[in-house]
């Protein structure tokens, strides 16, 4: 799949980008007071960008000009604009 594929509320998104710019992480409380961390990347293939929610333990893993894998990933709008992760049931992999 490409990211110009990428549509809101898709499902099993599979995707390999290169991250090409990460913003700084931010605090966030789940719905069950759990406290963590996230944040926004920009990934780009061929055929163009898509921003990346990067959460938790996966945030210290991503640098800038690493290629991430995501795998049964997932696609929301988030502000107007698509977002992918891999979320609970997906897995990111970062290619070195």
């Amino acid at each position: 799949m490409k990211t110009s594929d990428v549509k809101p509320e898709m499902r099993r998104v599979d995707l390999d980008m290169k991250i090409v710019e990460i913003e700084e992480p931010r605090s966030y409380a789940s719905r069950t007071g759990k406290e963590g961390r996230v944040t926004t990347a920009i990934g780009e293939d061929d055929s163009g960008r898509i921003k990346i929610s990067i959460w938790d333990k996966d945030i210290d893993r991503v640098k800038v000009g690493n290629t991430v894998k995501i795998r049964n990933g997932y696609a929301r709008l988030f502000r107007d604009e698509v977002h992918v992760s891999a979320g609970m049931y997906g897995k990111l992999e970062v290619v070195e």
